[in-house]
C-alpha cells in the first residue's frame, strides 16, 4: 500500500513539475513573443513616422519649387514687359522723327502717311475736330501752303505709355521755327498697330498762347 501511495505521490510531483515548466516556459515565450511584436510594432511606428515626414519634406521641397518658379516667372514677365514697352517706345519715336524729316523736307505727304488712313482718324486742334484722313490732309495743305509757312518743325519731350501690344499715348511738345511768326505748343497722340505699322489714330494739337497778346 504504501508503495502505490509513494508512486502517485511521485507522479502528481512530476507532474506538477512538468506542469510548473511548462507555465515558466510558456510564460517565457510569451514574453519573448510580446517583445518581437512590440518591437514590430515600434519598427512600423517609426516607418509610419519617417513616410510622414517624408510626405511633409517633400510637399515642402514641391511648394519652394513652385514658389521659386513663380518668383522666376513673374521676374521673367516683369523683364519682358519692359522690354517690349521699350520696343514700342523706339518704334513709336522713330515715325515721330520720321514725320518731323518729312515735315522739314515740305513734303506733307510724306508726313501724313503715317497717319491712319481712314474716315475714323480724328484731329482736335484750336477747339475743333477734323475727322477722315483726307479731311486732315487738306488742312494741312491749306494751314501751311509754303515752304516758309511749314518753317523748321522741332518735335520733343516725348512720353510714350504703351497701352498694351498694339496701342501707345504719346504726349510731347511742338516748334516751328520761321521768320514770321514761331510757334509752339503740345501735342497728344494715340497710336495703333495697324497691319504691323504703328499708325496715329488721334492726334490732338494745342497752341501755346503768348500771355502779353491778352494784353
Amino acid at each position: 500500500m504504501n508503495n502505490g501511495s509513494d508512486k502517485g505521490g511521485t507522479v502528481i510531483a512530476v507532474g506538477l513539475l512538468v506542469l510548473i515548466l511548462l507555465l515558466i516556459l510558456g510564460a517565457g515565450a510569451y514574453w519573448v513573443v510580446g517583445r518581437q511584436q512590440s518591437a514590430m510594432v515600434m519598427q512600423a511606428e517609426r516607418a509610419r513616422a519617417a513616410e510622414v515626414e517624408a510626405r511633409m519634406l517633400a510637399e515642402q521641397a514641391r511648394a519652394q519649387a513652385e514658389t521659386g518658379v513663380a518668383a522666376r516667372a513673374t521676374s521673367g514677365d516683369k523683364e519682358l514687359r519692359a522690354a517690349q514697352g521699350d520696343l514700342i517706345r523706339a518704334e513709336v519715336e522713330t515715325i515721330l522723327r520720321s514725320q518731323e524729316d518729312a515735315w522739314n523736307r515740305g513734303d506733307v505727304d510724306a508726313f501724313m502717311e503715317h497717319y491712319w488712313k481712314s474716315d475714323d482718324l480724328t484731329f482736335s486742334s484750336g477747339g475743333a475736330t477734323t475727322r477722315g484722313w483726307a479731311a486732315t490732309l487738306n488742312q494741312y495743305r491749306e494751314r501751311y501752303p509754303t515752304r516758309e509757312q511749314m518753317g523748321r518743325l522741332t518735335l520733343s519731350e516725348f512720353d510714350i505709355t504703351p497701352l498694351g501690344d498694339s496701342a501707345a499715348l504719346v504726349l510731347g511738345k511742338w516748334n516751328l521755327d520761321r521768320e514770321s511768326e514761331p510757334v509752339s505748343g503740345n501735342f497728344s497722340l494715340v497710336v495703333r498697330r495697324i497691319d504691323g505699322r504703328w499708325l496715329i489714330i488721334h492726334d490732338h494739337t494745342s497752341r501755346k498762347t503768348d500771355p502779353s497778346a491778352s494784353q
